[in-house]
């Protein structure tokens, strides 16, 4: 059914971009240039949407690793600088999020440079960035002793965690979009 539904989209959308594409010729008066490089423009551009929606997703069959087209592995873009890690207080869904726990930020911080290394595996990062958290936690009950400190901690550590898991695939591939160069691509823009 999901497939069914995916290719009824892609090809409305096809058909709308032809249709625009057609519109816009009628208005410039040029028959030239519709044809079959036309139809690959709209085909590319539904692709790319479709892509977008993905990664929105958690990517392809819930999986979410960026590759090269034509099955290359990327490597690592020769002047890439790592960008400063924005620590836990980054934009999440357009609004800022600070979660007030110093602690946790080391966590963060690892899961950027984590996200920002070419070729790294988003859920390996991610089971880092979840060790990392309850390592907080367990180092929180050895020293306080409280066992509400220590349940509130986890259930913070558990929504980070599953917030990352669940959402983190598009900052992921941007991510490694920005780190990664593909053989014979020029780098996508985001």
């Amino acid at each position: 059914m999901v497939c069914c539904c995916r290719s009824s989209v892609a090809f409305l959308l096809v058909l709308c971009l032809a249709l625009q594409s057609d519109l816009a010729q009628e208005e410039t008066g040029h028959d030239d240039d519709w044809g079959l490089n036309s139809l690959r423009g709209s085909f590319e551009a539904v692709n790319g949407y479709f892509d977008s929606m993905l990664e929105f997703l958690g990517g392809r069959d819930g999986v979410c690793q960026y590759r090269c087209r034509y099955g290359k592995a990327p490597i690592p873009r020769p002047d890439y600088q790592t960008p400063e890690p924005n620590g836990c207080s980054s934009y999440f869904l357009g609004l800022p999020v600070d979660l007030g726990v110093p602690a946790m930020t080391k966590c963060c911080n690892q899961l950027d440079l984590c996200y920002d290394t070419c070729g790294s595996n988003k859920y390996r990062c991610d089971s880092k960035f979840r060790w990392c958290l309850h390592n907080i936690c367990s180092d929180l009950k050895k020293s306080l002793g409280f066992v509400s400190k220590v349940e509130a901690c986890e259930a913070v550590a558990d929504t980070l965690f599953n917030t990352v898991w669940t959402l983190g695939c598009r900052p992921y591939m941007n991510s490694q979009r920005e780190a990664c160069l593909c053989e014979g691509e020029e780098k996508d823009e985001l």
